[in-house]
């Protein structure tokens, strides 16, 4: 269970005003090529898989810790310039902003957390597209990609069960009530960069002479443990890795 700590939400604007600086100053670079290179925008919607569903800490004991964890919505925005090998093949790399989310409820013997644990990432993806069948606008891509965190926070609720408890006088404990919000900044819970493996299907649709719309799933695999193991987060799980499925739609220039 991650400590409370009182954390005001930062701001992403000026990740996203990156993404806009570099498609801007990389289009008049790329202009000269089109027929070889596109520009894509992509957004959409995030769903985050649990790298476990369950994690317990000494599961003999009556009221052991215990976390769940159950999948939830995020979004992604990105940018890619791709470059057309041939008219089967291409490669792709780009920027991608990607907010995470996934439900927690931490439950140590009358105390309760239920809550979401979001994730920022920027991440370099490297894509290589094939075109099974030319005259069908569907294809898949698959690579490697480079990500790295620049925010973590958890956010919900505090509960503790009075049920059959007796106070012979008041408490000063438990004067904050039966239940308290609370936020928490764990960003030192995880490691600055993480990788993995990229698998997506795409169906491009054509909208005009210069421009293509995209649809796009993508299932990104997490190969690396992101816990940093620090004994202060006092989290039962000592193993973690991303798993994550982005659905949306791009414009191809």
């Amino acid at each position: 269970v991650a400590n409370h700590i009182k954390r005001t939400p930062g701001n992403m604007n000026h990740f996203l005003l990156i993404i806009f600086l570099v498609a801007t100053s990389m289009g008049g670079v790329l202009a000269q090529d089109l027929k070889k290179t596109n520009i894509q925008f992509d957004f959409g919607t995030t769903i985050t898989i649990p790298y476990k569903g369950m994690v317990e800490m000494n599961p003999e004991l009556i009221e052991h810790a215990k976390t769940e964890y159950s999948a939830d919505f995020g979004f992604f925005l990105e940018f890619l310039i791709s470059y057309n090998l041939n008219s089967k093949c291409a490669i792709s790399t780009g920027l991608n902003y990607n907010y995470t989310s996934y439900k927690i409820y931490d439950q140590i013997g009358l105390f309760e957390n239920k809550g979401n644990l979001t994730n920022s990432n920027i991440s370099i993806p490297i894509l290589f597209k094939y075109k099974p069948i030319e005259r069908l606008p569907l294809s898949i891509s698959a690579g490697p990609y480079l990500g790295f965190l620049i925010n973590a926070n958890e956010k919900g609720t505090s509960i503790i069960d009075t049920t059959g408890l007796v106070f012979l006088q008041p408490d000063p404990v438990f004067d904050f009530g039966i239940s308290q919000e609370y936020e928490s900044d764990i960003l030192n819970d995880y490691t600055s960069f993480d990788y993995g493996l990229s698998i997506q299907f795409d169906y491009e649709i054509k909208i005009s002479q210069t421009l293509n719309g995209i649809m796009l799933t993508r299932f990104n695999y997490g190969l690396k443990n992101v816990l940093t193991n620090d004994l202060a987060n006092k989290s039962s799980a000592n193993t973690w890795k991303n798993y994550n499925l982005m659905i949306g739609f791009g414009l191809k220039l």
